[in-house]
């Protein structure tokens, strides 16, 4: 009489959790669409094939890297986990687009007024961003930033399939994309949506007058102005006007919506720093002292609060240390 294989029951199970997380989320927000009326099919099938293709290369380099070193990775293994990274990372992103640009909105921003009322009471009467430009507000400096930041997209969007071909176990494989896939629902959903809030560089056009915020308005402009007399630009700027012209948009588009507290990017920046130091002490480092720019770059650019950052970031590490009940030996 033969017992069941204990991993593979464990394999089995934390596949099944991914699928029960994604369709969940996919079916509460495709219910909304439906009701509403939203046509998402041209940017669901856009970003799928982003996704697939993309799931497929890094799939085709690993396994020419096995061919060449036997027995370090195998494709008929991984190729359950590698269709729900190319799933989770293809669905999740427009049904996220989804909700943002048709659901958040109904929240409205309720937050911003205490989140900056709250900082300024910390920091004896100054906002946050005006600490960054004091210490980094070069244009230099600002660039930076602001291609770091940009640097955050292509790896969030990749995360999932580089962790089915990049992580040692099987456990730490379930943990890393449980831990992607719920922080979409937690996270950027249930947490946008009780902390509805726009961010600093939207306060004066979308909450109302204020002379600190209007001073980032005019900080930020006269920075992109000097970066474009060196024929450059800062992006987040340009990004920023889109996403406000989107408020009116009738139709879905592949990136908008207005969200700030909690930061997304900062609680996202966060995992990839746990992801790193489940793999070595080096890559952890590196990787927390990127979450680490990316939540001064948020407060510099004008995405975020400071508070968005840290709440961000202590929400990710919550669903790290839960997940970890669940999975101890990952």
């Amino acid at each position: 009489m033969t017992t069941a294989n204990p991993d593979q029951a464990f394999v089995n199970r934390a596949l099944a959790a991914l699928v029960l997380i994604l369709s969940i989320f996919a079916g509460l927000i495709v219910l909304v669409a439906a009701a509403s009326g939203v046509s998402y099919g041209p940017v669901l099938a856009s970003l799928m094939m982003i996704s697939l293709w993309t799931g497929v290369a890094i799939a085709a380099i690993a396994q020419v890297v096995a061919i060449a070193a036997p027995g370090t990775w195998r494709l008929d293994v991984r190729a359950p986990w590698l269709a729900i990274a190319i799933l989770a990372s293809g669905i999740t992103m427009p049904l996220f687009e989804l909700f943002k640009q048709r659901i958040l909105p109904l929240r409205g921003f309720p937050f911003d007024r205490p989140i900056a009322a709250f900082e300024r009471t910390l920091l004896f009467g100054h906002d946050a961003w005006s600490v960054t430009h004091a210490l980094f507000g070069t244009v230099g400096a600002t660039l930076f930033f602001d291609r770091l930041y940009a640097f955050w997209l292509p790896m969030m969007f990749l995360f999932p399939v580089v962790v089915v071909v990049t992580a040692r176990s099987e456990r730490l494989r379930a943990r890393l994309l449980i831990c992607w896939l719920s922080s979409w629902v937690l996270v950027a959903g249930i947490g946008a949506w009780v902390f509805g809030s726009a961010g600093p560089c939207y306060y004066t056009k979308l909450v109302g007058s204020d002379a600190g915020f209007a001073g980032l308005d005019a900080q930020l402009a006269r920075l992109n102005a000097q970066a474009h007399a060196n024929g450059q630009g800062i992006a987040a700027i340009d990004f920023q006007t889109m996403l406000l012209d989107g408020q009116s948009a009738t139709s879905l588009l592949p990136a908008g919506g207005i969200s700030a507290m909690p930061s997304m990017h900062v609680a996202m920046a966060v995992l990839f720093a746990l992801a790193g130091f489940s793999f070595g002490r080096i890559a952890g480092w590196i990787l927390a002292t990127y979450a680490l720019l990316i939540w001064i770059g948020s407060i510099h650019l004008g995405w975020h609060y400071a508070t968005d950052g840290i709440v961000g970031a202590a929400m990710m590490i919550g669903v790290w240390h839960l997940s970890g009940k669940w999975m101890p030996r990952a």
